[in-house]
């Protein structure tokens, strides 16, 4: 038995809800995140300005690191009595720019205020009655809408301008209330949560990321794996076969566990059921839900008897596996944890 130590961190900054010396299981929430995709947007100079793919350089107005506001002037160009100008579809940092293509690329940036969802009374705006406001709708419910774009608008001055009704953020049109004469818009996110993984003691935290999180047990690695991080009891969710695994055998399984500990597996099957995986050296996620972990690697291999034997007396007992393996730079192989 030894301290086995799992430092668990989030991609990008976020919530911590853990503290040092909380207790958690695997299932545990110890941080969140909200993952906001900053897009890129590639932007045609060249196109815009007319101008060969290789001189856009000479008539950019920012340069890489800059901060650019929508609707920006980005690049310029005087051609005789006309100047042409390119101006930013979007609010962000000038990240990269191509005189190969022409193009540069703009990284959206985005506040969390931007976040929403946000209201916005176009009624108001535009000065119709709540229940007229759907004559003037340039979008409707569940479309698309980029920060600044035009959610409504109205001719003014006997037609010979446009009134407009803009969306403060990009996002999409939930709902449009034809009472009040507002528009709800929310940006699509995604919620990211981040388990413990293992059952022990929270020992440090990480500001912004997540937290050390420590147990006494025994791991075990094996060969080779493919799948995630999965927990739950031994003999019960996660199996232990004595033999290779078997295709009938894994289809008899699949959505009945969660994972599998064999010793081998035929590499044709394992093609067959996962891909070519083992050539890229790198495993990841299946779209099986299943993790599988080879104890001894590919062929027809039994389970080593001292290893049957450990699996056996762990029999009952809350695991947590990880499949994913590296066997290339930065070697990774599957881990199985059993905290005691």
């Amino acid at each position: 038995m030894s301290k086995i130590q799992k430092k668990r961190v989030l991609p990008f900054d976020g919530r911590v809800l853990v503290k040092e010396g909380n207790s958690v299981k695997p299932d545990t929430i110890i941080a969140e995140m909200t993952y906001l995709g900053e897009r890129p947007f590639i932007i045609d100079i060249a196109g815009r300005l007319n101008i060969n793919l290789w001189e856009i350089g000479d008539y950019l107005t920012k340069k890489i690191g800059d901060l650019i506001e929508v609707r920006d002037v980005i690049a310029e160009r005087q051609r005789m009595a006309v100047k042409l100008e390119a101006h930013s579809p979007v609010s962000g940092t000038l990240e990269f720019i191509s005189p190969a293509s022409g193009n540069i690329i703009i990284r959206e940036k985005v506040d969390t205020d931007e976040i929403g969802p946000v209201i916005v009374n176009c009624s108001k705006k535009l000065n119709v009655p709540p229940e007229k406001l759907k004559l003037y709708m340039n979008k409707k419910a569940g479309d698309m809408v980029e920060k600044d774009g035009e959610i409504a608008s109205k001719p003014v001055f006997a037609g010979l301008g446009m009134e407009y009704c803009r969306s403060p953020i990009f996002g999409e049109i939930v709902s449009i209330n034809s009472e009040k004469g507002t528009i709800t818009i929310k940006r699509p996110v995604e919620e990211r949560k981040l388990d413990a993984f293992i059952k022990g003691v929270v020992t440090g935290i990480i500001p912004k990321r997540g937290a050390i999180i420590e147990t006494e047990g025994e791991m075990i690695n094996g060969v080779f794996g493919f799948g995630g991080e999965k927990h739950g009891n031994l003999g019960d969710d996660i199996i232990i076969l004595d033999s290779a695994l078997r295709r009938d055998t894994f289809e008899d399984y699949k959505g009945k566990v969660k994972g599998i500990i064999t010793p081998s597996i035929n590499l044709f099957e394992f093609k067959d059921l996962f891909g070519n995986e083992i050539a890229k050296g790198i495993t990841k996620d299946n779209d099986t839900g299943v993790t599988i972990i080879l104890m001894n690697g590919f062929g027809e291999l039994e389970m080593d008897k001292k290893i049957l034997k450990k699996f056996e007396e762990f029999n009952g007992m809350l695991i947590s596996i990880d499949g994913r393996t590296q066997i290339r730079a930065g070697a990774k192989r599957p881990e199985i944890i059993v905290p005691l």
